[in-house]
Formats: structure tokens, C-alpha cells, sequence
């Protein structure tokens, strides 16, 4: 087991004698390695990234997109599969986001970012004191929630204004920036990856959004009564699921951080080199995954 895999183990009070499939093992030391290439190129060209007025803020979405695929692979450990795929898709959006952010006007892009979520979470607290209001809560719960909506109108506004008094030492003028935040399929077609939105992303929304394929392939093992060990194949093919839904998450968030990194022209080619090798972690699985599953089961004939 490499240093890197060991450790990040062990920061999750796992026994580092667990043993580790290859896929398993390599997928956690490339988010590791990746992780440790990024510090260390961001160390070298701090002079240079210092001036860059977008950068401190997109490091921000790379230490955020790691922390998420950090939590993908240690739910994996522990067995967590539909958990893991669930949020396998929000370390595919973080990855996607940054990516978008590094394309073009990396500077326009954040601002419209945060307008965007400063917008959402007004329009939220306006529905929020709308259904206070109409509800049949005491005067005084009453009261209550429209403090927590004034006061979290406060920290809105606060954000908004550090924001513009932030950016303004740098010349940028957050109010003249209207460019619009697009929404999520846009987002994914602007860094060329509609099909992944069309089938793995798509998948992943049906886990985080408690859909009812996995009650549905349970009843099936119960239901049909002629195959046998169907209850253990779908756990192997679950598995193998998540584990490759982890290693794409991975792959995104290797991509989205060569993107990054390359923004402000620093070579990304070691970090190219960890995506193949991402990618043939992900071709094991794929290889292996349904055969190891067809395994378990049989078919009696007799019935």
C-alpha cells in the first residue's frame, strides 16, 4: 500500500490493514497524488498566481471539489455505495464548475457565480417569509423566523458588499459584470461533456434524489423465484458501481484541476499523466465488475 493511500487512511480512523482492491487502491492514491501536485505548483508560482485576481478564489473551488471527492472515496471505504454515488454527483458539479470557470473570462464567470447565488438566496428567504406569513404558527415562532430571515438578509448583503470593496482594490467592478450563470446542462455542454450529463450524471441525480431504482432491483431478487444468488450479485454489481461512479468522479475532478491549473499557464501535463492512469483504473472495473457478478448467480431450470 503506498504512503499516500496509508495516510489517507488513516486520517479516517481506518485500519490501514484493510485490504484495497487495485482500482480501489489507485483511485485513492491519484486523488492523493493530484492533490499533493497542485499545493506543491501552486507553492512554486506564488509570485506569479499573487497577481492573478481570479486565482485565490478558484483554489478555493479546487480545495472544496478535493474535499468532496475526499468524502466519495472515504464513504466508499465504509461501505456507503448509495451514499458514495450521491455525492459522486456533487464532486461532479464542483468539477464541472471549475472547469467552466477556467474557460474564458475566469473573473466574470466567479462574479456571476456568486451574483447567482446571492440572487437564489434572497428569492429563497422572500418564499421563506411568504410561507411564515401564511402559516398558523404562533406570533411568536412567527417572530422568530422573520428574525433569521432579516438576519440572514444581513450576511447577503455583507457578502455582497466585501465582494465589491474586495474587487474594487483590483480594478474589477463587480456591478458591471451582467453575464448570467448558466444552469447545469449548459454548464456541462460549455466544457464539451453533454453526454456525461446525459448518462452519468443523470444517473447519479437518481440516487441523490432518492429515485426508486434500488428498492426496485431488491423486490426483484425477492420476487424472482427461479435465480439464484441474485441477492449477492446485485451487491457485487453495486460495488463495482460505485466504484466506478468514485473513479469518474475522480477523472472530472483531475480534468477540471488540469483546466485550472493550465489557466495560469502552468504545464499540466502530470496531471494529463494521472488522468490516464485514472482512466485505466476505470477500464478494470468496467472489465471485471459484470463478470465478477454473473458469478453469483444461476438458474434453476426445474422451476
Amino acid at each position: 500500500m503506498h504512503d499516500l493511500v496509508k495516510e489517507f487512511i488513516s486520517k479516517r480512523t481506518l485500519a490501514e490493514s484493510m485490504e484495497l482492491n487495485e482500482p480501489l487502491h489507485d483511485g485513492i492514491y491519484y486523488l492523493e497524488k493530484l492533490d499533493e501536485l497542485i499545493e506543491n505548483y501552486c507553492r512554486v508560482n506564488v509570485a506569479k498566481l499573487m497577481h492573478e485576481v481570479a486565482w485565490p478564489s478558484m483554489h478555493d473551488m479546487y480545495k472544496r471539489n478535493y474535499e468532496y471527492c475526499c468524502g466519495v472515496f472515504g464513504v466508499f471505504l465504509i461501505g456507503q455505495f448509495p451514499s458514495c454515488e450521491a455525492l459522486c454527483r456533487t464532486a461532479i458539479e464542483g468539477s464541472v464548475n471549475l472547469h467552466y470557470v477556467s474557460l474564458g473570462d475566469s473573473m466574470s464567470k466567479q462574479i456571476a457565480y456568486f451574483k447567482h447565488h446571492l440572487a437564489t438566496e434572497r428569492k429563497q428567504n422572500q418564499s421563506w417569509k411568504q410561507s411564515i406569513e401564511n402559516s398558523s404558527y404562533s406570533e411568536n415562532v412567527k417572530a422568530h423566523h422573520l428574525q433569521r430571515i432579516s438576519d440572514k438578509d444581513k450576511v447577503l448583503d455583507h457578502y455582497e458588499y466585501g465582494l465589491k470593496k474586495s474587487l474594487a482594490l483590483c480594478s474589477v467592478d463587480f456591478n458591471s459584470v451582467d453575464s448570467k450563470w448558466p444552469n447545469i446542462f449548459d454548464r456541462f455542454k460549455k466544457i464539451n461533456e453533454e453526454v456525461g450529463y446525459r448518462t452519468i450524471y443523470a444517473a447519479l441525480c437518481s440516487q441523490a434524489h432518492n429515485d426508486a431504482e434500488d428498492i426496485l432491483n431488491k423486490i426483484m431478487a425477492r420476487i424472482t423465484a427461479n435465480a439464484n444468488g441474485m441477492e449477492e450479485a446485485q451487491w457485487i454489481e453495486q460495488y463495482n458501481f460505485s466504484l466506478y461512479l468514485a473513479l469518474t468522479a475522480l477523472d472530472y475532478h483531475a480534468m477540471a484541476s488540469a483546466m485550472y491549473i493550465a489557466k495560469f499557464g502552468i504545464d499540466a501535463k502530470e496531471i494529463i499523466n494521472l488522468k490516464h492512469g485514472i482512466n485505466e483504473s476505470i477500464a478494470k472495473v468496467v472489465e471485471h465488475g459484470p463478470r465478477l457478478a454473473s458469478e453469483k448467480m444461476s438458474v434453476d431450470l426445474n422451476l
